[in-house]
């Protein structure tokens, strides 16, 4: 800001040339010059430290305008972005009203470079921002509003159903506004093509050394149920769930949950445990909604029931029998399958992270 005790550059030139006119002499057109040309390089060089604040301030901008139209002004990213532009205009807002300050230049630049120094913006947010919906929700779901959110979670809860990164964002939209669990598997059972071909385009992304083979067997089984041998396309799901939660699963769910209260190590326990813990998701961090989206649709895959009416992967491997293999089921085991394999290639290290 303008120091009130300090000359002002304008009086200063008046001054000088008021009082050469009084002495009777030429005005000295080379100081005037040299004043100049001062005041030119002082205002270039205010222009170079304040453009860079300019150059992000629009990004932002631009950034925010991207976030409302591809998801919307409820989403927390956006929200996140839009607190992120004002932080960093009420830092931005005093140090572009030092331009109009040449008393000082030094004066300047250091109070430039102090403002800048305290902007303190999230850098994931300032990074992948541009892909902020890969980055917290499974890109089938981006877009979608908080209730629609509700719901999803509600049919892991309730139906066992996953519908993280597949299927298609239209199927997802065709299930929300259905009343019961019968429309709902029915309406996955129109659509049984399409879901398989979204869980196999899906899979071409899970490439950690680790869990390809069981991405081999899970497309094993797409294309036994394609064959309507929907038995064995249920046994090879429930499989590969069994096998990813043993290998990987349980310190993938303690690592995302760290919070939570670990009393024992059974796949249930370990799964509730978390979502338990959890509570009410609005109370996550952006980066566990994923995987608590992911949990939702597990608890009734590994709880501990004598009896179902959601796909359970206990009772089909120990007590096998028409009740525990039905073809309803079989859409849901490779959902579930599919997506925990998702969420563990983004959670492992990977090879050349280093």
């Amino acid at each position: 800001m303008k120091d009130e005790d300090a000359p002002d550059a304008e009086d200063d030139f008046d001054q000088e040339v008021e009082a050469q006119q009084d002495a009777g002499d030429d005005i000295d057109l080379s100081g005037l010059m040299k004043s100049a040309g001062r005041n030119a390089a002082w205002f270039n060089s205010v222009e170079k430290q304040v453009e860079p604040i300019r150059r992000q301030l629009r990004s932002i901008e631009s950034m925010r305008r991207s976030m409302v139209e591809a998801m919307g002004p409820a989403n927390a990213v956006y929200q996140a972005a839009l607190d992120a532009q004002r932080r960093y205009q009420a830092i931005a807002t005093p140090v572009l009203a030092l331009q109009s300050d040449l008393s000082d230049i030094y004066d300047w630049h250091s109070r430039i470079n102090d403002a800048v120094r305290s902007v303190s913006l999230p850098r994931t947010l300032l990074e992948q921002l541009g892909a902020a919906s890969a980055l917290f929700l499974p890109e089938n779901l981006s877009g979608l509003d908080t209730e629609d959110l509700y719901t999803i979670l509600s049919l892991g809860e309730d139906d066992g159903l996953s519908l993280a990164w597949a299927p298609r964002t239209e199927i997802v939209k065709a299930l929300l506004p259905l009343s019961t669990r019968l429309e709902r598997y029915t309406l996955l059972a129109e659509y049984r093509d399409d879901v398989l071909d979204d869980v196999e385009a899906s899979l071409q992304i899970v490439t950690h050394p680790e869990l390809t083979g069981m991405v081999t067997i899970l497309n094993a089984a797409t294309r036994t149920a394609r064959a309507d041998f929907n038995e064995g396309a249920q046994a090879l799901a429930g499989n590969v769930l069994e096998t990813a939660m043993k290998r990987h699963g349980n310190a993938w769910i303690r690592r995302s949950f760290p919070q939570a209260t670990y009393t024992k190590g059974g796949h249930h326990w370990v799964i509730d445990s978390a979502l338990n813990d959890a509570g009410d998701w609005s109370d996550l961090t952006l980066l566990q909604f994923k995987h608590y989206l992911v949990l939702a649709g597990m608890r009734n895959t590994f709880g501990p029931d004598t009896t179902q009416d959601t796909f359970n992967r206990h009772l089909g491997a120990h007590q096998a029998s028409p009740d525990t293999y039905r073809p309803e089921f079989v859409l849901l085991a490779i959902l579930l399958a599919h997506a925990l394999l998702r969420a563990l290639n983004q959670g492992l290290e990977q090879p050349d992270d280093e």
